[in-house]
């Protein structure tokens, strides 16, 4: 069992297409097979073996995938990172890690080479394109006399496959452990529920180094997909690629979906292709969903997950009827509870934190056992994640629960104030905090984003809020 077979059975399945579009270039899928299996081989000689942690953090570029394969095909595990992250926390990482080798781009190298400068162990940098930094070694020279790996590296469904850092709201981040196994189960229990028609044109603005952007690339190639693959999201250049490749669905996140509803020139792109969009990483207002619909005559669909379980939780069929406030029903595999702060079973519509397991769950936290067992407790992952499940299965996620404001005793949920004054027609974004308070122990706090020269008042917003919320959940500040 190794994950990189679900991209050679897809090519079995499919033959060669012009799978991906990116800046001005078309690449096939037999092209991308060949990429990756010549980088796998340039990899092995490099002394990379089954196991071995190797960094890969660059801007979304084919590349990316590529490693991602390679690695995999190697038996070797993937440490994905955001190319923004500076230099210190870069170091951590890879000091946590162990990783030995970090795969970048040339721009990105002189960072890294900060990073682990005085890192021990540490080997050296493999980059894409010439660098002259010493302790820098460029791939393309490697790559252009090699012939592609020959079989994949045998793993078991319980091998470590990836190993993504998440930030918690204290101290370093966390590394999730996900398995073969994990990412094998999550990718196709998530087709299946999707099954997008094959051929269908895709925008594929999500970083790849997080676990939504890969799971929406392993989607792409198991659908059978055609994607156009943006380097980073600009609001500008997605709008673009729309109208010109003729998208007919995306995944976004919600933030994403408030850039491009307020881009000031939007109605002078042609966006009629667009079918469906996808919202997931964050809560999702139903707001911005029913204006994104409205304005991109599309359907809008919000779904839940978390690096922890690998990532798809729960999700929509392709042409369900979305249910408001819900991110849709569990995937095939999934166990779903909420439990109470005793870790007991609530019962049907009752709110509490809601809890999983399924072979899509982590294998737990890389060097931390405290924290592995304090996530998962008698074989259920703890989400952290407030919400209730209704009748029909239907998953609503209201709150983190390290969000929930206790005002006075009173467990109040920010969403639940976020949801209302989103709604306000001066309002592009909201965010609701707990601050500190002498009289409550917390009181409320609310931080907007307004639209173009918008002005606001305190006044105005307590008087739209007042009619929808108790006068204990309105805004102090």
């Amino acid at each position: 069992m190794n994950v990189a077979q679900l991209s050679i059975d897809a090519l079995e399945r499919f033959g060669d297409y012009n799978s991906t579009f990116f800046e001005g270039h078309w690449s096939s899928t037999f092209e991308l097979m060949d990429f990756s299996g010549r980088l796998a081989e340039v990899l092995r000689d490099q002394a990379i073996a089954p196991g071995d942690r190797v960094v890969v953090m660059m801007a979304n570029c084919l590349e990316v995938s590529a490693a991602f394969q390679a690695l995999a095909q190697l038996g070797a595990v993937v440490v994905p990172l955001m190319p923004q992250l500076l230099a210190r926390e870069v170091s951590y990482i890879v000091s946590n890690s162990g990783a030995r080798v970090v795969i970048t781009s040339a721009e990105l190298a002189p960072r890294v080479a900060e990073a682990t400068a005085h890192i021990e162990g540490f080997q050296q940098i493999l980059t894409v394109g010439e660098t002259g930094l010493p302790g820098c070694t460029d791939l393309q020279p490697l790559m252009d006399g090699a012939t592609p790996l020959a079989s994949l590296t045998s793993r078991t469904a319980g091998d470590l496959a990836l190993l993504v850092y998440t930030s918690g709201t204290t101290g370093h981040p966390k590394g999730v452990m996900i398995s073969h196994g994990n990412l094998i189960d999550n990718t196709l229990a998530a087709a299946q529920r999707l099954a997008w028609p094959v051929g269908q044109r895709s925008m594929m603005a999500l970083p790849m180094s997080h676990v939504y952007g890969i799971l929406v690339t392993n989607l792409n190639a198991v659908l059978g997909g055609v994607t156009a693959l943006l380097r980073k999201f600009t609001v500008d250049q997605a709008l673009q690629t729309i109208q010109d490749f003729q998208v007919e669905r995306c995944s976004l996140v919600p933030t994403m979906m408030v850039g491009l509803i307020h881009h000031p020139e939007r109605e002078n792109y042609d966006v009629s292709s667009l079918r469906r969009v996808t919202g997931g990483s964050a809560p999702l207002p139903d707001e911005v969903r029913r204006r994104f619909e409205t304005l991109f005559d599309c359907r809008v669909y919000d779904g839940y997950g978390q690096s922890e379980a690998t990532c798809a939780v729960c999700c929509y069929e392709l042409d369900e009827a979305y249910v408001v406030g819900s991110a849709g029903r569990p995937l095939a595999g999934f166990d779903v509870c909420v439990q109470d702060d005793a870790n007991c079973c609530l019962p049907v519509g009752e709110t509490g934190e809601l809890c999983f397991r399924g072979p899509s769950v982590m294998l737990g936290y890389w060097k931390d056992e405290a924290a592995s067992r304090a996530a998962i407790i008698d074989g259920w992952l703890h989400s952290g994640d407030i919400g209730h499940i209704d009748e029909r299965g239907y998953m609503y996620i209201t709150d983190r629960k390290k969000d929930m404001i206790v005002k006075g005793g009173e467990n109040i949920s920010p969403r639940q104030i976020e949801e209302v004054l989103c709604r306000m027609d001066a309002v592009a974004e909201v965010a609701v905090v707990g601050v500190p308070d002498a009289t409550y122990q917390e009181d409320i706090a609310a931080f907007f984003v307004l639209k173009g020269d918008a002005q606001l008042s305190r006044e105005q917003v307590l008087q739209f809020a007042a009619p929808e919320l108790h006068k204990f959940k309105l805004p102090k500040y």
